[in-house]
């Protein structure tokens, strides 16, 4: 499924972000909506088009964003993933044995920004589909009575 393959591509591709950058919180804004800008531009550019608006499929249903939500999914799985092991304890540099939790309030604020910024998202997202569906409805089922 080529939806798929592009939730993959850029699900990769953010990981890579996250592994290059693991504190820069503001890159990984900035990265995770670069990547869901370019996914969605890219299932846009893959739907064909007679299956486009105004087209005479459009009633087949081509819809990705099932395939977004999945993507922001990743994203916030992995971002709290690395964050987990990025506040485990680390080693001291001044001493080998001694070790001190790596938590400070600014790292907790940024991912804090981030998963606020990718639920804002999500919740857009559903916004989107909740207004597509009502659409179809009352296009199918007008909203009142006509007898």
């Amino acid at each position: 499924d080529q939806l798929q393959s592009l939730r993959e591509f850029y699900g990769r591709k953010y990981e890579e972000i996250l592994t290059e950058k693991p504190g820069d919180e503001k890159a990984l804004a900035n990265a995770a909506e670069r990547f869901t800008g370019a996914f969605r531009s890219a299932a846009q550019n893959s739907i064909p088009n007679m299956c486009r608006s105004g087209q005479p499929l459009v009633d087949v249903d081509f819809s990705y964003l099932p395939a977004l939500q999945g993507l922001i999914n990743d994203m916030m799985e992995i971002t709290s993933l690395h964050q987990d092991l990025d506040s485990g304890l680390v080693n001291d540099e001044e001493d080998g044995e001694s070790q001190r939790p790596v938590k400070t309030w600014y790292r907790r604020l940024a991912s804090r920004a981030v998963m606020l910024g990718i639920n804002y998202l999500q919740g857009w997202l559903a916004y989107q589909g909740i207004r597509r569906a009502a659409a179809k409805r009352d296009k199918d089922m007008p909203k009142f009575p006509l007898f």
